[in-house]
């Protein structure tokens, strides 16, 4: 059930606060929806909320402030965006929104995101840890270490790193990311979004991003973990 998770929906479009929180209702969550960011930052303030669907073009305080005093309270973020421009959502993105849909949204695949990032499918049986060379995952509590430390990842870049790790050295593709991680089989926009959330994650668990040897490309067909796995 997901009536104990709450989300807020800030759009400037009443009819698209209409849409998503029936849309959202419908599938069990809570829902609040307000029409400006300067709403959005004290609704936040006052409330706790498990996601934030952030259209970015507000009247007042645009969606890219939003975003960047959202992120810093730990709020997964997933953007709206009417944009075609790849630079304009990569922007959101790189001020920590998590993942984005275009709009006109199919209404199928939006809740598909909304699952995929406020963990909604959890439930499923699965083994207790990932181990490799310098890189551990513990798959109950979604705590990973890199060399002996705690890293923080978005929920993003945990699922890219758990689908990687799990395939042990194999190619997993962009399509299979695509479906695995944003639950799409889409591909607008969407290359620059993996590449960018890959960036991410390599600064986290690479000691060198710019010469990765643990997350490395396979052109023309996606990426690999390149490190021998233990899945136990």
């Amino acid at each position: 059930m997901n009536s104990d998770k709450h989300i807020l929906v800030v759009d400037d479009e009443p009819h698209i606060l209409q849409i998503l929180h029936f849309l959202l209702t419908d599938e069990g969550y809570q829902v609040t929806t307000v029409e400006t960011g300067e709403a959005a930052v004290e609704t936040a303030d006052s409330e706790d909320f498990d996601l934030v669907v952030l259209d970015l073009a507000l009247p007042g305080i645009d969606g890219f402030s939003v975003c960047r005093t959202l992120r810093d309270k730990g709020i997964p973020i997933l953007i709206l965006s009417s944009h075609d421009e790849d630079d304009y959502v990569v922007s959101g993105l790189e001020l920590g929104a998590l993942d984005y849909v275009r709009k006109p949204f199919n209404h199928r695949e939006l809740i598909l995101r909304v699952a995929n990032l406020i963990g909604r499918n959890d439930g499923e049986e699965r083994p207790q840890g990932i181990v490799s060379e310098g890189v551990s995952v513990n798959l109950d509590s979604e705590e990973v270490l890199c060399r002996g430390e705690r890293v923080r990842l978005t929920p993003t870049e945990y699922l890219l790193l758990v689908l990687l790790m799990k395939q042990k050295g194999a190619v997993v593709t962009w399509e299979e990311i695509l479906r695995e991680v944003w639950g799409t089989e889409e591909w607008d926009g969407y290359r620059q979004m993996i590449k960018v959330n890959i960036q991410r994650l390599r600064t986290k668990v690479e000691q060198d991003p710019h010469n990765p040897r643990i997350i490395v490309n396979q052109w023309g067909r996606g990426y690999r973990f390149a490190l021998p796995v233990t899945i136990s």
